[in-house]
């Protein structure tokens, strides 16, 4: 008797705690949230990154600082030889490098011509055509160094800081980030030489966009406020450039702060576009979509605006509206594989898979 009674009340022992676990789990007594629900988690959770816009790219001249000593910039000569210094500058400015360098060959002869400025002249145009060998001769003639010797980190690490090594660090620099990116330690070397010297825009931009390709952001942000700081003509695009670099970062507040400011001196679609980015990233997606719907109107044939005031749409779960804006996509770009998959995508989270299935076989077909 005493046993069945001992096992009794094992049983009932074991039996409360599942009672109580089929209670929670009974129907009217789950918590539903925005985070358990399917449909919600195809809006939010699955989104595509949004595309937000970036003009970094490297320079090719060194206009500023060739302003600074513009002195060097005016032959004490008005003969032949100048005409030719004059030309080579226009050349070089059109891209014609193989006239331009025609001319400062020429033009260098004469005493009364900075033979040095000619011969950096000559060096840009060779980065243009990649002669590396003619650029590492060139620069190693006007320093009087073996070529290869610039080559080496430790070189600039320890170089004697003058105005020419200067402009040959730059132009090695640019010649190493345009056809041999991946030598980090020398490049490093000759932009952190050259930036050295004070208001050379040129330099803090290409290091700032070498910095950005290598994901260093904080670095290319130091290098943008420097060029930011100079004021120079497209400095709108710089302050879109910074927004960017500074979500990538992860400081939204000084993002914001430079989008402001572009929008302050320029209402345009990309800065629209990017802060509308940002307030979607944000969760503000109100203020994201009036962003997004303000470059649209700028530009109705946006793509990237199109696209992300979609995405937006579908993190609010308003499927048809992003069916809406993919589709006006699509009809823009009939070959953008990226329209169809997005579509598809909210296609999907409305249902409709057999649409959705034809969207993501065309993405599939037009993906490169």
């Amino acid at each position: 008797m005493k046993t069945c009674i001992s096992i009794t009340a094992v049983l009932i022992i074991i039996a409360i705690p599942l009672f109580c676990r089929a209670q929670e789990k009974a129907p009217g007594k789950t918590k539903v949230t925005a985070n358990n629900n399917p449909k919600d988690k195809q809006g939010k959770d699955q989104v595509p990154p949004m595309r937000e816009l970036c003009i970094l790219n490297y320079k090719t001249d060194f206009s500023t600082l060739a302003d600074k000593y513009k002195e060097d910039l005016f032959p004490k000569s008005n003969a032949k030889s100048a005409i030719h210094f004059y030309r080579g500058i226009s050349l070089l400015k059109q891209a014609m490098y193989v006239e331009s360098i025609r001319d400062f060959k020429i033009a260098r002869q004469d005493t009364n011509i900075n033979r040095n400025m000619c011969n950096f002249f000559i060096a840009l145009s060779y980065m243009q055509l990649h002669m590396k060998d003619s650029i590492l001769s060139i620069c190693g003639a006007t320093l009087n160094v073996p070529g290869q010797e610039l080559m080496k980190p430790d070189y600039w690490n320890n170089a004697e800081f003058t105005k020419e090594r200067v402009f040959i660090s730059y132009i090695l620099g640019t010649n190493q980030v345009l056809n041999k990116p991946t030598d980090t330690l020398l490049i490093d070397a000759l932009y952190g030489f050259c930036t050295r010297e004070d208001k050379f825009l040129e330099a803090y931009y290409n290091y700032g966009t070498y910095s950005y390709n290598l994901g260093r952001y904080k670095k290319s942000i130091d290098m943008l406020v420097k060029v930011h700081d100079l004021k120079p003509p497209e400095d709108t695009l710089v302050l879109l450039d910074l927004g960017y670099l500074y979500r990538l970062a992860g400081d939204n507040i000084q993002a914001m702060k430079s989008y402001n400011l572009l929008l302050s001196e320029s209402r345009s679609y990309m800065g629209y576009n990017n802060r509308g980015c940002l307030y979607a990233y944000m969760e503000k997606y109100g203020k994201s979509l009036s962003d997004l719907s303000a470059a649209i109107r700028k530009n109705p044939r946006g793509i990237d605006a199109l696209c992300n005031r979609g995405l937006v749409y579908m993190k609010m779960l308003d499927f048809k509206r992003s069916v809406a804006d993919f589709t006006t996509v699509i009809q823009l770009k009939p070959d953008f594989s990226d329209g169809y998959y997005y579509r598809g995508f909210a296609l999907k989270a409305t249902g409709d898979y057999a649409n959705s299935v034809g969207d993501f076989t065309r993405a599939l077909q037009l993906k490169k």
